[in-house]
């Protein structure tokens, strides 16, 4: 009973937070929320799939088979791990922990995705005018970061303390998707809908005094 409430709480509060994004799609399945335990959990797969194409690529280079059939896999397996690699990287930088484990993963690769990370780790290290500029360039470059719950916090968070509330909006919106109860969010949106839609910060403060 009480799992059935709580989904029902936080189905109700995604819709809220879908409207104030200007989402379509209606509520999101609470299975889709990130939290520790899920990000561990496709962390740990990416892990092992990534050890199993590791073995296999290290095994066909040790056999020296010189086929075509032979190099094209060998070249497969290495675009395969380093796919895998670009995604436990993106997965992992979702909390300020593992940011240095991040850029451990990616020494000796192109990762674009990096510069974000470095944006990351700026804020993480209290440099936040580092942080900015590094993330602004990103988010000029690549438009957005779908499906990245730190990052889009991260932004929002410098913009609404920069005062520049209707750009931080959206971005904290889109991460709060993912992390509902963040409080931290809550507080920043609440911030920012204060200064022109009183209605929306109310919704805001409802939610913080459920879940305080």
């Amino acid at each position: 009973m009480i799992d059935k409430i709580v989904t029902l709480y936080r189905k109700a509060e995604m819709g809220v937070i879908s409207e104030m994004s200007g989402a379509t799609a209606g509520v999101l399945d609470e299975t889709s929320f990130y939290d520790v335990g899920y990000m561990q959990s496709q962390i740990s797969r990416i892990k092992k799939e990534f050890a199993r194409v590791s073995k296999e690529l290290e095994i066909s280079i040790e056999l020296k088979e010189n086929s075509d059939y032979a190099r094209k896999k060998r070249q497969e397996l290495i675009e395969q791990r380093e796919y895998l690699l670009v995604h436990m990287v993106f997965l992992a930088s979702n909390s300020f922990s593992n940011l240095e484990d991040c850029v451990k993963m990616a020494k000796g690769h192109n990762i674009g995705f990096m510069d974000c990370v470095k944006g990351l780790l700026f804020y993480k290290n209290g440099e936040k005018d580092k942080a900015f500029c590094a993330l602004e360039e990103y988010f000029r470059k690549y438009g957005s970061i779908e499906e990245h719950f730190l990052a889009n916090k991260v932004f929002g968070t410098l913009l609404a303390d920069k005062g520049r509330y209707e750009k931080a909006i959206p971005f904290l919106t889109y991460a709060q998707q993912f992390m509902p109860e963040d409080t931290e969010i809550l507080t920043t949106l609440k911030k920012c809908f204060m200064k022109n839609d009183s209605r929306r910060a109310a919704i805001i403060e409802d939610i913080m005094s459920v879940l305080a």
